[in-house]
C-alpha cells in the first residue's frame, strides 16, 4: 500500500512482514497486512453518518459504526489468524490506527496545489494540477449522497469512487511512498524519488484511496478560496 513493513513472528508460523497492534488492557496484540485499495474501498463505501435535526436550525452530527465492515478488513488483513480474539472496539482501534493520516499542508504554486500528507510511515508529497470547472463540480455534486430518513434524520454516505476520479485526473507527481509492499514509490538507493508520467499513471490504482480522498478534499477548498463570486470585494 504505502509503507515499508518490519518484520514480527507470529504464532502460525515465521516471520513476516507485519503492522503490529498492541492492545493495553488487557494485553493483546495483532499482525497485520497493509489492505489492498480495493479492499481500502469497499470498506470506505460502508461508512455513513446521520444528522438530526433538533430545531432552531441546529442539528446533532454522529458517525455510524459499522462493526461487520470493520471486522470483514480487519479478519482479511490479519496475518496471525490463531492469535488474541480482537472484540469490536479493539477491531475498530486497529483499522483506524493502520488507516490514519492528516493533511499537515496544502500550497498553491502556480496552477499547481502541492499537498502533504502524514501517515504513520512518513509524509508523501501530491502535486495536482487546477481542475476544470467540469471535474470540480462533478466532484462537489457526487462527493457526498445523502437521503432523507424519517424523524428529521439525513443520512450522508460518501462514495470512495468520486474523490479518487478527481485525483487521478488532476495528480501530476506523487513523492513518498515506499518502494515495497504494492506501491514502489519513494526511495531509491536512500534517495527520495519522484514518480510522475506514465510511471505515475500506472501506478493510480495501488495508492490509497482514503489518500486520495483527502488531497481532492484539500484541493476543492483550496479553489473555494480562489473563487471570486464568494468575495464581493475580489
Amino acid at each position: 500500500m504505502y509503507g515499508e513493513l518490519e518484520c514480527f513472528p507470529t504464532k502460525d508460523g515465521p516471520e513476516v512482514p507485519a503492522f503490529p497492534v498492541a492492545i493495553q488492557n488487557p494485553r493483546k496484540a495483532a499482525a497485520l497486512r497493509l489492505p489492498t485499495s480495493e479492499e481500502i474501498a469497499a470498506y470506505t463505501s460502508s461508512i455513513r453518518q446521520v444528522i438530526r435535526r433538533i430545531g432552531r436550525r441546529q442539528s446533532e452530527d454522529q458517525d455510524v459504526p459499522n462493526h461487520e465492515a470493520e471486522r470483514k478488513l480487519f479478519d482479511a488483513i490479519r496475518l496471525d489468524k490463531t492469535g488474541d480474539e480482537f472484540d469490536n472496539a479493539e477491531v475498530r482501534y486497529a483499522i483506524n490506527l493502520i488507516l490514519r493520516h492528516d493533511v499537515t499542508d496544502c500550497q498553491r504554486d502556480g496552477e499547481q496545489f502541492i499537498v502533504k500528507i502524514s501517515t504513520v510511515f512518513g509524509s508523501t508529497v501530491h502535486t495536482c494540477r487546477m481542475p476544470t470547472t467540469r471535474e470540480i463540480q462533478a466532484y462537489r455534486e457526487n462527493v457526498i449522497r445523502s437521503r432523507e430518513l424519517p424523524h428529521n434524520v439525513e443520512e450522508r454516505r460518501f462514495p470512495p469512487d468520486v474523490p479518487v476520479r478527481l485525483y487521478d485526473d488532476i495528480i501530476v507527481a506523487v513523492d513518498g511512498y515506499a518502494p515495497k509492499f504494492n506501491v514502489p514509490i519513494g526511495t531509491v538507493n536512500g534517495n527520495r524519488q519522484v514518480l510522475e508520467g506514465a510511471e505515475l499513471k500506472a501506478m493510480l490504482p495501488n495508492i490509497p484511496p482514503h489518500h486520495k480522498r483527502s488531497v481532492a478534499g484539500e484541493v476543492s477548498s483550496a479553489l473555494y478560496d480562489l473563487d471570486p463570486q464568494l468575495d464581493p470585494s475580489a
